[in-house]
């Protein structure tokens, strides 16, 4: 996610009306909580839905537009991590996006990185517990819960896999584990080749998220459209940010993705 680390993150038809993100995902109302946490209890249903990404968060007259604009209907979130440039990120924040477009979210963590990106380069099987004990405790500042299947994303760059592959797989190995002990689904963002090879050591995770920049503006894609990943990771287990530093009227340059894998609620709801 190049615009958002010190780093940086379709509804399917881009330029159309887009369709309700929290209906796409889950059936139920999303209903508010004596917190004002939206809450909900229907079993969520996975559909390709359009998404964005960038470090800084966006206004609720920025999300309107990108959702008029190119049916927007999600967005990376950044909670933290040593190497992250997010900013303006809060759950208020995210409750605003979801009531006035119910937008649903991918939380990200910028993890450890190579020396050449971020000075925190501590890619050890250690450090990747210390941080997926971290992501959670971060997961639950911005509202979400335990144990309701809520993702949140690994972001480990391509230059960081480079730099030291069987580092690079200690340490997401182990803030995998740390996460999924914590109560997430544990995603990771980074390339294709990175996603293989670490598949291919048989470090699987629910859900992944490739950088393959092979358009300049939003397209009507699916993740399946991806075909770096070959048969890894079919189904409803797939997100693609398949451009990046899109320009847009509504929001300057963005990240453009598609996902087809389950993403976050709002603050204070729940998968299950």
């Amino acid at each position: 996610m190049g615009a958002a680390l010190l780093v940086c993150a379709c509804n399917h038809s881009p330029g159309g009306t887009g369709a309700d993100a929290s209906s796409a995902q889950n059936d139920a109302p999303i209903t508010s909580d004596a917190n004002g946490d939206a809450t909900h209890t229907a079993d969520a249903a996975i559909q390709i839905l359009t998404g964005v990404d960038r470090a800084g968060a966006f206004s609720a007259t920025e999300a309107a537009a990108l959702k008029t604009a190119y049916d927007v209907v999600w967005t990376g979130v950044y909670i933290g991590g040593a190497c992250s440039a997010g900013s303006g990120w809060t759950k208020s924040v995210l409750t605003t996006l979801n009531t006035g477009e119910s937008w649903l979210f991918l939380p990200i963590w910028v993890g450890q990185q190579a020396p050449s990106i971020c000075g925190r380069d501590t890619l050890t099987a250690a450090q990747g517990t210390t941080d997926g004990e971290a992501t959670a405790t971060a997961m639950q500042t911005f509202g979400w819960g335990a144990n309701l299947d809520i993702p949140v994303v690994l972001d480990l760059e391509s230059g960081t896999f480079t730099y030291s592959a069987s580092d690079s797989q200690a340490y997401a190995t182990a803030w995998r584990d740390a996460v999924r002990s914590a109560g997430y689904l544990a995603y990771i963002y980074s390339s294709y080749t990175a996603i293989n090879a670490l598949d291919d050591a048989g470090v699987a995770f629910d859900g992944v998220w490739p950088a393959v920049w092979d358009y300049t503006a939003y397209k009507d894609v699916t993740p399946a459209d991806l075909t770096q990943l070959g048969s890894r990771y079919p189904g409803s287990t797939r997100a693609w940010q398949y451009a990046g530093d899109v320009m847009t009227a509504a929001a300057g340059g963005v990240d453009a993705d598609v996902s087809d894998l389950l993403l976050a609620p709002a603050p204070g709801g729940t998968n299950k």
